[in-house]
């Protein structure tokens, strides 16, 4: 990392910039963090090109599709600024050194590990090609490496500086010895590009060397073009899939799919990287551990933040906000305070109490919540899934909603009625989006709620985006699905782990079996929970159980004969119920913990009396057994005659801080316009959990993780946010 120059910004947004990682014709990345303590990359845009409309047009659309990227092998974006006079895009930071260092050094990667590295990176092209991206420029610098695998890099904004200013006669989009022949000839292409570039990474991770030697650019491409490649170094393990992957015309090229399948038996246990190249990681990890703290600071969009320091950019035109520093830097999340909305559910209890036969205490109660009053009236949304896999979820989320709304309606001092407008969306991706257009189309829809199922979600994400209309879930907590409109109303996939952390320091638990299932959800609820392990000073044994596997039997054997202290499992609950089958038939008694995925009853019902004892950690408050949602839970019984699912307490909370912010921007008549500073600037008390984000990126900063031991044959609540009971 360098130092920072005279001329960079000591601020973008809500993240202190800390130094330069790199810079290009395009503009400079640096390395940044949130108030909460989170590294990131952010690619900042030179104003030159931000101010061509297409590039803009373009660079916001890519953004849009490269969140959709989701793979553990690909860099996620978790931010970014379309609008700014310099836009910029963030991603996840990773310490590891990239490929062409590890191995620019003269020492080539063995076998094996070129092999595992072929199989992730054909994994993390899967992903982008199934994203409708083409990376464009697959190379060494492009490809990080981590402990736990490689990270590719540079996939987010490729296609949008294509489009823009790479397009001139005689240029060249990509790097010289790592480009595809179609490249180098200025043609179009598509996925089988990257593959052909992804072939030229393996030989040179293999040999140190390019396939088509190295000199002037123009040599280099007319060799790539015309000249065979020169795999005399390479080992002939690989050289069926490399040479496949270096056909000269994109049709006889392997998918990433095959290359995946082909190296996979490689990718999975064990260290897949030589001492020395591990050393080097471990280096850089504790380096970047051991930067200093933020200070509290105020930031401000008009002036610096700083006496002297370079003014914020991408900072909106809110009043100045003071974000303190947070007392466990690593947690990644901070509370919100200044300029803040206060509310809280106060009158719940009561008025709950008074429901009966669908009526409200004040008569007034119809089936979609509405009052006949003068009142203006604002709606919101729900995009739930009322007829697909998750029915149960999105019928007990309609419900509770439709229960606040009529609680707010009943208010004689409230300033507009409130309608719910909900929209079913199966499930399924394509309705989806078309609820977001109905949506869209309403002109009193202020905000929207959803969406029940991850998939339907993913897809609406951008649509939502497009439209400007600020969406808040209750539901999803992936880590990559950040961006302008978007509230995340619970800890993230990876916050939700830190109670675990805390058990297991607390008993001094020394070696942790960590075990993934191998999907995106595993990879963001184990990784960093491993480094925060591994920075402890405990011994981490990461497994990987890939989801759905068939013998978990073996699984579970070879685990326990590592002698774990505890065991954690990263998955869903049905794999989670045959693991703790097959954990149980193992002989391991140690403490055994799940995450979120694991909190559903199908979990108790596959495993069975094997799931006593289980801890499971979850953002969702179980209206069973949490004291805070019981006067809720009764009144939920009271109306519909049947228990509250999980997850029916926060939609009823989504919809009273939706409504509280309303109140708050102190409009007459408000608009999502309106609404989304207001959301991301509120802390809201609701029945389940306080409600807070951060300004800057609408990530969620109130605490919220409940711990739960499943006893008898259901989840009794143990404690909150590492707080036992």
């Amino acid at each position: 990392m360098e130092p920072l120059r005279s001329t960079d910004p000591a601020r973008i947004a809500g993240y202190r910039i800390l130094g330069r990682l790199g810079a290009g014709g395009m503009g400079v990345v640096l390395l940044g963090r949130s108030a909460g303590g989170a590294l990131v990359a952010i690619k900042l845009i030179r104003a030159e090109y931000a101010d061509d409309a297409g590039f803009r047009t373009r660079f916001r659309r890519e953004v849009a599709i490269a969140r959709q990227v989701r793979n553990r092998w690909a860099v996620p974006v978790v931010d970014a600024d379309t609008e700014a006079a310099a836009p910029w895009l963030a991603t996840e930071f990773v310490p590891g050194p990239p490929l062409s260092e590890a191995v620019g050094g003269g020492a080539p990667l063995p076998e094996r590990s070129v092999r595992a590295l072929g199989a992730m990176l054909a994994e993390a092209l899967e992903a982008v090609h199934g994203a409708g991206l083409v990376h464009r420029d697959v190379k060494p610098g492009n490809v990080l490496l981590g402990l736990d695998g490689p990270r590719l890099i540079d996939f987010g904004i490729a296609r949008a500086l294509d489009d823009t200013v790479l397009t001139a006669t005689d240029a060249i989009v990509g790097s010289p010895g790592f480009l595809s022949p179609e490249q180098a000839q200025g043609r179009r292409i598509g996925p089988p590009s990257d593959i052909f570039s992804l072939g030229c990474v393996l030989v040179y991770a293999a040999t140190g060397g390019r396939p088509f030697g190295s000199g002037p650019v123009e040599a280099m491409l007319f060799r790539t073009v015309h000249d065979a490649a020169d795999l005399g170094a390479l080992p002939p393990g690989l050289r069926p899939v490399v040479e496949a992957c270096l056909s000269k015309g994109p049709e006889g090229r392997p998918t990433a799919g095959e290359i995946r399948r082909a190296f996979a038996e490689d990718a999975a246990g064990g260290s897949w990287l030589p001492g020395p190249v591990t050393h080097l990681i471990a280096e850089r990890s504790a380096r970047m551990l051991a930067l200093p703290d933020i200070e509290a600071t105020s930031l401000d969009a008009g002036s610096a933040g700083e006496t002297g320091a370079t003014p914020a950019i991408g900072a909106g035109s809110r009043d100045t906000t003071t974000v303190p520093r947070s007392p466990r830097r690593r947690r990644f999340l901070a509370y919100v305070t200044g300029g803040a909305v206060l509310a809280a559910a106060g009158g719940t209890t009561a008025w709950l109490a008074g429901l009966k036969d669908g009526k409200d205490p004040g008569g007034r109660g119809e089936e979609d919540g509405r009052a006949p009053t003068a009142r203006p009236e604002l709606r919101i949304g729900l995009q739930a899934d009322l007829s697909g896999p998750s029915a149960a979820v999105g019928r007990g989320q309609e419900r509770a909603a439709l229960l606040a709304v009529e609680e707010h309606n009943a208010r004689a001092d409230a300033p507009f009625t409130l309608r719910l407008v909900t929209a079913d969306d199966g499930g399924d991706a394509a309705r989806a989006q078309a609820a977001v257009r109905r949506f869209a189309e309403d002109p009193l829809l202020v905000a929207a709620i959803g969406a029940t199922g991850a998939d339907a979600a993913r897809e609406a994400l951008v649509a939502y985006d497009e439209v400007a209309l600020p969406l808040l879930s209750v539901v999803d907590g992936d880590t990559r699905n950040l961006n302008r409109i978007f509230l995340c109303a619970r800890p993230r996939n990876d916050m939700q782990m830190l109670p675990v952390a805390q058990f297991l320091g607390a008993r001094e638990i020394s070696t942790v079996a960590l075990v993934d299932d191998g999907t995106e959800y595993g990879h963001q609820t184990t990784r960093f929970l491993s480094t925060g392990l591994r920075g402890n000073g405990r011994t981490v044994l990461a497994e990987t159980v890939r989801e759905g596997a068939g013998d978990l039997d073996a699984e579970a054997e070879r685990i326990v004969a590592r002698k774990p202290g505890a065991v954690v499992y990263g998955g869903g609950w049905r794999d989670a119920g045959r693991f703790a089958r097959a954990l149980a038939g193992a002989g391991f008694r140690g403490p055994r913990i799940g995450t979120q995925a694991v909190h559903d009853p199908r979990f108790l019902a596959e495993a069975g009396e094997d799931a006593a004892g289980w801890l499971v950690v979850s953002t969702a408050a179980d209206p069973v057994s949490v004291p805070s949602v019981r006067a809720f839970a009764a009144a939920y019984r009271g109306r519909f005659d049947s228990a509250p699912p999980l997850l029916a307490a926060e939609a009823y909370d989504a919809v009273g801080l939706i409504a509280a912010c309303a109140e708050g921007t102190g409009r007459k008549t408000v608009t999502r316009q309106d609404m989304l500073p207001v959301l991301r600037s509120t802390r809201y008390k609701g029945v389940s959990k306080s409600y807070a984000f951060e300004p800057a990126n609408g990530m969620y900063a109130g605490d919220g993780v409940f711990v739960y031991r499943v006893e008898r044959g259901r989840f009794r609540y143990a404690g909150m946010d590492g707080r036992t009971v």
